[in-house]
């Protein structure tokens, strides 16, 4: 049997004697589009973070390919959070917000503006590059924080509840281009959502927690 991409075995989170996760075990193969889906305080958000990096779990394992990952930084992880507020720097223009993750990897300025232009392009905002992102509009600020997470190229990417802040209408169009984008790329997409209809809508497979 082929190794699944991830693991997360008996993982679980303990805050004092609060159990935020408690022992939670999947897989995730790659190229796979995964939901975790639960009500508030079920404590996706938090395996999502510990996938991440974020956070590390109190016990068991997060394996990738095989190996244990829960001692390494987030940024040895190659696995980039899309947040549902989207933390962009309201201090750089799209573009800058786009190359930001570029720019720590030390890529070559040219390097890097062609990447983020090519991702702007990719995603429809290429027109709003010298916009600073407090002019844009919700979908708008969701794409300049996916070109972001893209433009790293990265093995999978973590997406915590990305289409909550939008209105309905906008929200179906940006199920639709998340769908789109994960077949396109054909890496793995692991999203937390409380949606019923957007993890199911969007996912190849649900993780369903509660408590």
């Amino acid at each position: 049997m082929a190794t699944p991409m991830i693991e997360i075995d008996r993982v679980a989170k303990h805050y004092g004697n609060h159990a935020a996760v408690a022992e939670v075990s999947f897989t995730i193969d790659k190229g796979e589009f995964i939901a975790l889906m639960g009500p508030s305080g079920c404590g996706k958000t938090t395996t999502l973070r510990m996938i991440a990096g974020l956070d590390q779990p109190s016990s068991g394992e997060i394996r990738l390919w095989g190996r244990r990952l829960n001692e390494d930084a987030p940024w040895e992880r190659d696995a980039p959070l899309v947040w549902q507020s989207y933390a962009l720097f309201p201090f750089l223009s799209v573009r800058k917000n786009v190359e930001f993750g570029l720019k720590q990897r030390r890529l070559p300025a040219p390097e890097r503006r062609k990447k983020a232009d090519e991702w702007m392009e990719r995603l429809g905002i290429a027109g709003f590059a010298e916009r600073g992102v407090d002019q844009l509009s919700g979908g708008q600020r969701q794409r300049v924080a996916l070109a972001r997470a893209l433009a790293l190229e990265p093995e999978m990417l973590l997406l915590d509840e990305p289409l909550s802040a939008l209105d309905p209408h906008l929200r179906v169009r940006m199920q639709s281009e998340l769908v789109r984008l994960h077949r396109e790329l054909g890496i793995t997409f692991i999203c937390v959502t409380h949606s019923h209809s957007e993890a199911f809508a969007m996912a190849d497979r649900v993780v369903i927690m509660n408590e």
